[in-house]
Parts: structure tokens; sequence; C-alpha cells
């Protein structure tokens, strides 16, 4: 009876450690989930990027490249400028 609680327990912490390093490793930037949701989605790869997810992260390093999505235009374009210029300030 004790063995299945010890057995119980370390899976139990196991299970909580692989969880809060699954976080941890895996964190996302913020800025780069409101870059994603200010771009169009449509992972066309014209941008050279090979999809959206992909510019989001190139625009952490390189804020202007949003210019290079093609499919970007109209409220969604003025959009992410109006973002971005919000983050110069």
């Amino acid at each position: 009876m004790i063995g299945i609680i010890i057995l119980t327990s370390v899976a139990l912490l196991l299970g909580i450690m692989l969880v809060l390093t699954d976080l941890f490793i895996n964190k996302k930037d913020d800025k780069e989930e409101e870059y994603l949701k200010r771009l169009p989605g449509y992972n066309c790869g014209a941008c050279g990027y090979g999809s959206c997810s992909g510019m989001a992260k190139e625009m952490l390093n390189n804020i202007e490249c949003y210019k290079k999505c093609r499919p970007l235009r109209g409220d969604k374009l003025k959009e992410m400028e109006e973002y971005i210029e919000n983050l110069k300030k």
C-alpha cells in the first residue's frame, strides 16, 4: 500500500514539473501574438517567411518587415500601423 502512495506521489510531482517546464519553454511573446492578430492570416508565404506566424516572429526583430505582406491592406494595414505607432510612443 505504501508503495502505491509513493509511486502516485512521484508521478504527480513529475507531472507538475513537466507542465511547468512546458509553460516555461514554449512561452510566446505577447507582442508576437498581437502582431499575429493583426496580420491577414492567409499563410500564403508571399512575404518570404512561410506563414503569418513566421512573419510575426520576424517582426520581433524587425518591426518594419510587415510591409512585405502583400495581402495586408485596407483596415488591417491601418490597424497594424496604428498598433506599431502606439508601440513607438
